[in-house]
């Protein structure tokens, strides 16, 4: 819907902007039609999405935008896992109104993903050898199983007991980011269709009114 809706918002307000406007899921089945919902409410609102089908994301399409707009923050996250080089160029929708608000919590939460990726490889550096040499032994002295067992889930144990503050705080961050969510309608009443169409168009049209004021 959010593609539409832009390109519906676009041609109506006037806004001085040369945009190409594209759309594509994250996990996607290519060639798939709008559900009938998002077609009614769509109609209701003037626009014809019968004949949209859906696209997978791609590496060139992500080379290609120079912005990337996400409908919720697991999605920007996962995204961002997937594409590190589209960092900077991939915001939550409604993220992108308020960017100088959201730049601390998201240097926060990169800072806690540095530090327990940092960890992480520490752990591994400093254990790693012995976890392996632990695991070949119970592939072979099979009366010694449980013991090696349990030191096994002692390094893992120590590994989480060491993240655990990061993880909680970025817990914490996220769903703070989730205020910025427009939730996915797949599956819903058409009421939640009408709410999230209603929230796309508002949304959509204070970006390209960000866009076309250059105030980001």
């Amino acid at each position: 819907m959010a593609e539409a809706i832009a390109r519906e918002v676009l041609r109506r307000s006037g806004f001085q902007l040369e945009l190409e406007v594209a759309s594509a899921g994250l996990a996607a089945f290519p060639g798939a039609p709008a559900s009938p919902e998002a077609v009614a409410v769509l109609a209701d609102r003037g626009i014809d999405i019968s004949g949209h089908r859906a696209a997978q994301l791609t590496e060139e399409m992500v080379r290609w935008a120079d912005l990337i707009f996400t409908m919720t923050a697991g999605q920007k996250r996962h995204l961002l896992e997937t594409y590190p080089e589209a960092k900077g160029k991939v915001f939550v929708l409604k993220e992108f109104l308020h960017l100088g608000r959201v730049e601390e919590r998201e240097k926060a939460i990169l800072d806690l993903l540095a530090r327990i990726r940092e960890k992480r490889e520490r752990f591994q550096k400093e254990h790693g050898e012995m976890i392996k040499k632990l695991e070949e032994q119970r592939s072979t002295l099979l009366q010694k199983i449980q013991q090696i067992e349990d030191q096994i889930a002692t390094f893992r144990e120590l590994l989480e007991k060491e993240i655990q503050p990061e993880k909680q705080e970025l817990r914490r961050l996220e769903e703070q980011m989730s205020e910025y969510d427009i939730s996915d309608p797949i599956g819903q009443p058409r009421a939640v269709y009408e709410k999230c169409a209603q929230e796309l168009e508002e949304v959509i049209e204070k970006v390209f009114r960000k866009l076309a004021e250059r105030d980001f």
